[in-house]
C-alpha cells in the first residue's frame, strides 16, 4: 500500500515509471477507490441521502469511471500505434490520489475554496495527462485528444449513475439539479432540434 501512495506522490512531482510498475493488488486499488469515494461524498454537500448511501454511491461511481477510462485510453493508445500491454487502472488510481488534498480547501473562505477546488481538478488532469504521455510515448496532443473524447462517455456515465443512485435511494438529488435527477425530462428539447450536452 505504501508503494502505491509513494507512486502517487511521485506522479504529482512529474516522476513517471514504466506502465508495468503501476500494477497493484486488487485490494489496494479498492482501498484507494474507497478513500476517494469518501472524499467525494464528503464534498458533495448539495446531494442528500444517508452517509452510507453517499459513500457507496460515490465509491462505485468513481470505480466505474476509472475502469471505463482505463479501458478507453488503452484502446485510444492502441489506435495511435503505441499499445500499452499492461493495465492502466493502477496508474489512473495512483494519479487520482491528487484528490486527497481537496478537503483542505474547506479551511479556506468559500470563494477561495471554489477556485482552489477547480485548480486541484485541473492539476489532477495534468498529472494524469503527463503520466499517460510518458508511459505511451505518444504526443501530448494525442493523449489530450483521448482525454477530451472520453469526456462525453464520462458525462453519460454520470447521468446514468446519478439517476440510478437516486432511484435506488442511495442519494437524494436537490430540486435545482433536474438534468441529473430526472434525465428523461431533458429528452424533449433535443428532439426539437435544441442542443443538449
Amino acid at each position: 500500500m505504501l508503494a502505491l501512495i509513494n507512486d502517487g506522490l511521485d506522479l504529482m512531482r512529474w516522476r513517471v515509471r514504466a506502465a508495468e510498475h503501476y500494477q497493484y493488488p486488487a485490494w489496494q486499488i479498492g482501498l484507494v477507490l474507497l478513500l476517494l469515494g469518501i472524499i467525494a461524498a464528503a464534498g458533495a454537500t448539495p446531494i442528500g441521502g444517508s452517509i452510507e448511501g453517499k459513500m457507496l454511491f460515490f465509491t462505485l461511481f468513481g470505480a466505474a469511471e476509472t475502469l471505463l477510462m482505463a479501458q478507453f485510453m488503452r484502446w485510444w493508445l492502441r489506435l495511435a500505434k503505441s499499445p500499452v500491454e499492461h493495465s492502466l487502472l493502477g496508474l489512473l488510481v495512483a494519479a487520482g490520489l491528487v484528490q486527497v488534498i481537496t478537503p483542505l480547501t474547506s479551511w479556506l473562505p468559500a470563494d477561495v475554496a471554489n477556485i482552489a477546488t477547480v485548480a486541484i481538478a485541473f492539476y489532477g488532469v495534468s498529472v494524469m495527462w503527463h503520466a499517460l504521455t510518458t508511459i505511451s510515448g505518444v504526443s501530448r496532443m494525442r493523449v489530450l485528444a483521448g482525454i477530451l473524447l472520453f469526456s462525453p462517455l464520462a458525462a453519460v456515465l454520470m447521468v446514468f449513475a446519478f439517476s440510478t443512485g437516486g432511484n435506488l435511494g442511495l442519494i437524494e438529488m436537490p430540486s435545482e439539479m433536474p438534468a441529473v435527477s430526472n434525465p428523461q425530462d431533458q429528452a424533449a428539447p433535443s428532439s426539437t432540434g435544441e442542443n443538449g450536452y
